[in-house]
């Protein structure tokens, strides 16, 4: 299995080469992994070459199985290929342009396929885009228009001919309430593929199982559907915030197109409530946003209890396969985080079920001018040493040493540390590696994000 970047970089340029028989100097340069996501492995690279004797250059995205355990049980990368290629030389439904897929491992060690950069920015997911980034940066203006244009994106897609287009490959369901229980049966076999042992329990994600097949209904229309459609999968431009493309159709099916609808605003309470965040000024209620969703398409969405169940119980099971690999890889992952988390507490608040435990998120959100808060940094490897943030009612200062028992902690290797804050490592695979641990209250972490990046400093 291929790992070495500059075995990897061999390997695909011979690749690319057979791909392209006609260009000359076939080269990869600035061959990157910046970490997004927990499923999917994503890489960068410049792909350089001549062209009848004129040099050219392209950006490359490349995105490759898991090389361990992933979030699903399988990965169909030739799906999620032809879906966007067939969207991007058949509608205006903004994708990006895709380039060349390879299903074997012989190339890299995983399928992959690659696709054509796109410049712009994506909200991100960790730390959350309410805490931080271009959406926290954002006008109110603004902030909508970014919804706006991603939930536009959505619609051009519930309304494409599927059958026409030849999407029949991602799964055409039959009749009835076939389009709702093929997804249920799919997501019933996720939640026991996470299973460590056949003894092993989910009793508020197996109640919400057994409820969801008892009110199966029979869906309006059937429409293709994003599967993890919403702004942190958008990548938009800059400045403007235009759509470039919509991205991450690892879950995509076909479908009742309401659950991509719940799914959209769901996520986005989950990345706000779910981190002790409040939605920030001009992001979009649920409601504002089926109304929206009702006047782009001329639907009526009448399903959208269950379907806020069955998007809570989905993005839950995603949350539950995230944790138990991060906790194969040796990082130490409770069990109360995977039965206790946002999705297990909306659902049993959604459906009168017993409470997974004590709701963290049942507190309105705390005005962090209004606290102190101290929060302990442990830089380990070489030069590491000890220092604490304390914020006294909004006013921040760093000390040397440590504080007794801190509000949060933070423990990285210095040389990681100074690699995050400079942007060449990625928080989030850090984080779900196990180089960047986090204990304590993650919610005041998340209200401190800008009083870390300035003052944790590794200087």
């Amino acid at each position: 299995m291929v790992q070495d970047l500059s075995e990897m970089q061999a390997n695909l340029t011979t690749w690319i080469q057979a791909k392209m028989p006609k260009a000359r100097n076939v080269s990869i340069s600035n061959l990157r992994k910046p970490g997004m996501g927990l499923s999917s492995e994503t890489y960068l690279f410049d792909l350089n070459w001549e062209d009848a004797g004129q040099p050219k250059s392209m950006g490359v995205v490349l995105r490759a199985a898991p090389r361990s355990r992933g979030v699903f049980p399988e990965y169909d990368l030739a799906l999620q290929f032809n879906v966007m290629k067939i969207l991007k030389e058949n509608t205006d439904v903004p994708v990006a342009e895709m380039l060349w897929l390879q299903e074997g491992p012989s190339v890299i060690g995983v399928p992959f396929f690659l696709m054509k950069k796109l410049e712009g920015d994506v909200p991100q997911d960790y730390p959350s885009y309410h805490g931080t980034g271009m959406y926290f940066d954002a006008t109110p203006e603004m902030r909508r228009k970014i919804f706006w244009g991603s939930l536009e994106a959505m619609g051009k897609v519930h309304k494409l001919d599927w059958r026409r287009l030849g999407l029949d490959f991602v799964g055409a369901p039959g009749p009835g309430t076939d389009p709702v229980d093929r997804q249920l049966a799919y997501w019933e076999r996720h939640l026991n593929w996470t299973k460590d042992s056949p003894e092993e329990t989910h009793p508020t994600m197996e109640a919400t199982v057994a409820w969801l097949k008892k009110n199966s209904y029979v869906p309006e229309r059937v429409t293709l559907c994003w599967g993890d459609g919403r702004i942190g999968n958008t990548l938009y431009s800059r400045p403007d915030r235009n759509v470039l493309a919509i991205m991450d159709w690892e879950m995509a099916f076909i479908g009742d197109p309401e659950a991509d609808l719940v799914w959209f605003f769901t996520i986005d309470k989950a990345l706000s409530k779910g981190y002790g965040l409040p939605p920030l000024e001009g992001t979009p209620t649920a409601e504002e946003i089926v109304r929206r969703y009702e006047e782009l398409t001329g639907w009526r969405a009448k399903n959208l209890f269950y379907n806020e169940v069955f998007t809570t119980f989905r993005y839950g099971m995603t949350v539950i396969a995230s944790l138990k690999n991060m906790r194969s890889r040796g990082i130490p992952i409770p069990d109360e985080m995977i039965l206790n988390n946002f999705s297990t507490q909306h659902l049993s608040k959604l459906l009168g079920l017993p409470s997974p435990g004590p709701d963290p998120y049942a507190e309105e959100k705390v005005d962090i001018n209004q606290l102190t808060v101290t929060v302990q940094f442990h830089f380990t490897g070489p030069g590491g040493y000890d220092c604490y943030l304390l914020s006294d009612k909004g006013k921040v200062s760093r000390h040397q040493g440590c504080v007794e028992n801190p509000s949060c902690a933070i423990k990285v290797a210095l040389a990681d540390w100074k690699a995050i804050q400079s942007g060449q490592l990625n928080r989030l695979e850090a984080w779900s590696t196990g180089r960047f641990v986090t204990e304590g209250d993650h919610g005041l972490l998340s209200l401190l994000e800008d009083a870390i990046a300035r003052y944790g400093s590794a200087e």
